[in-house]
């Protein structure tokens, strides 16, 4: 491109006209058209209303000419400025636009995903030029506009009761449907059931209650029991996360290497060195990738989501669950200081995201210090952070909640007389992880107890 030459829209508003002529004419069209374009998608704003009101009016029932949807425009300026009911009979005047409405459909798609890819790059090249945007912030942008054009279709699939019955069917003969934990985490396993492809679970609570480590451990159990798992960390960098899951994997229920040893380097033992050197083998056959990023746009998760699908691919593994860690550091693709409608876009994004590339998503969640305030601080619902878009569009949430973190905080003095009782209370829960499944939406929700092994960083099922 020529320094300074601007960049004209691709359009095609003949098109747009013949293909509106065309479904007034023969109704078939509108159906086929209302499958593939949006209103949004013409880039004549009177063709985009008109469009609408085709589709408005057929929902009706009736036959849809241009008589029928004048009502609709009656008071149109952009419609009365072209003639009005003269202009629609204009459009209804060539037959050939019957010839031409199939391929009128697919450029006017594939035009308004150019243009929209080239706002999105123009937006990122705006940015680009400023010095107030990180560079991430520019890819963010950039990778969102790509990912508009990309050749995954629109999302909609459309087929018979028949046909989905027979998938139904078929899915029975597949090895495995859904993603658990392999046994590492059974309790939560059973009161959860396997995260689905198509499924956005979140595992929330607050801080101090061991997410990372639940994450994480479940991460090493699913992947161990070989399915596919993709760990994007926006908290923790990719070290911490591996001594974390090499103090998981050493670790066998009884005894293992602290993490705080594997952390800063400070074996008791040659033993227990050798104990670390030796993971590698269990870590070089898992199906385990690890994504770390200190900021991340849902465009550019998508992105890495599509790339890695592929990647595994390649490598003889099927990428079955993505993990996030967690969910309200992930920005939407546009600059907003309203935190709800962000953390909404993120939601539905990731939900997307689990559909677009038939995986589960366990993405993790904080929750709102209001917890704190109550007697009873036993997650609800009602205390996710910052959206209910989350709980929306999510098909399970489960909270995480230990006893022993809120006992600790509340220890007494020795020489106070509760001492005892806070000591017996203490015994009773200590190492005991809650796992509360406050919805389910093909499921009944319910609880259930695990352990949380502190010292190593681990989470397993309840001790049978």
């Amino acid at each position: 491109m020529i320094e300074g030459q601007k960049i004209e829209p691709v359009r095609n508003v003949d098109a747009e006209a013949a293909l509106i002529g065309a479904m007034m004419m023969d109704n078939r069209w509108i159906d086929r058209a209302a499958d593939k374009l949006e209103p949004g998608d013409f880039f004549e704003a009177l063709h985009g209303r008109i469009f609408s009101a085709l589709i408005k009016e057929a929902a009706t029932g009736r036959t849809v000419t241009s008589v029928t949807i004048k009502p609709y425009f009656d008071e149109d300026p952009a419609m009365i400025e072209l003639g009005g009911m003269r202009y629609l009979a204009v459009l209804t005047q060539d037959s050939a636009s019957l010839l031409t409405a199939s391929a009128a459909i697919e450029q006017i798609a594939t035009m308004s995903k150019r243009r929209k890819l080239i706002d999105g790059l123009t937006n990122a090249a705006m940015l680009a030029a400023s010095m107030d945007a990180t560079n991430e912030e520019v890819v963010g942008i950039a990778d969102a506009a790509l990912s508009s054009i990309s050749d995954h279709g629109d999302g909609v699939v459309q087929v018979s009761a028949h046909q989905a019955f027979g998938e139904m069917l078929a899915a029975y003969d597949e090895p495995r449907y859904g993603v658990t934990s392999g046994g590492q985490i059974d309790s939560l396993d059973e009161v959860l059931g396997p995260i689905r492809p198509h499924h956005l679970d979140i595992l929330a609570g607050r801080p101090g209650m061991g997410k990372t480590s639940a994450a994480l451990s479940y991460a090493l159990g699913a992947a161990a029991a070989g399915h596919g798992v993709l760990f994007v960390s926006l908290e923790m960098n990719r070290l911490e996360l591996m001594q974390r899951a090499t103090s998981d994997v050493i670790f066998d229920g009884q005894s293992g290497i602290p993490y705080e040893a594997i952390r800063d380097g400070r074996f008791t033992s040659d033993n227990a060195k050798r104990r670390v050197y030796e993971a590698d083998r269990v870590f070089r056959n898992l199906p385990l990738h690890l994504i770390d990023a200190s900021s991340l746009t849902i465009g550019r998760l998508n992105m890495i989501v599509r790339r890695y699908k592929r990647r595994m691919e390649a490598m003889g593994q099927k990428l079955e669950l993505v993990m996030v860690d967690y969910l309200q550091l992930l920005r939407p693709d546009f600059r907003t200081d309203n935190m709800n409608l962000a953390v909404s876009e993120v939601s539905r994004g990731l939900k997307a995201i689990a559909k677009q590339y038939d995986v589960g998503v366990l993405a993790l969640a904080q929750l709102n210090r209001s917890v704190e305030s109550r007697p009873d601080k036993r997650p609800m619902l009602s205390d996710l952070r910052d959206s209910g878009q989350i709980e929306q569009d999510a098909d399970a949430v489960v909270f995480l909640y230990r006893d022993e973190y809120y006992l600790r905080q509340g220890k007494p003095p020795e020489t106070d007389g509760k001492f005892i009782d806070w000591q017996m209370a203490m015994d009773k829960v200590a190492g005991q992880i809650d796992f509360i499944v406050a919805k389910r939406r093909n499921g009944p929700s319910g609880s259930a107890t695990g352990r949380f092994f502190g010292a190593y960083q681990a989470v397993r099922g309840a001790v049978q």
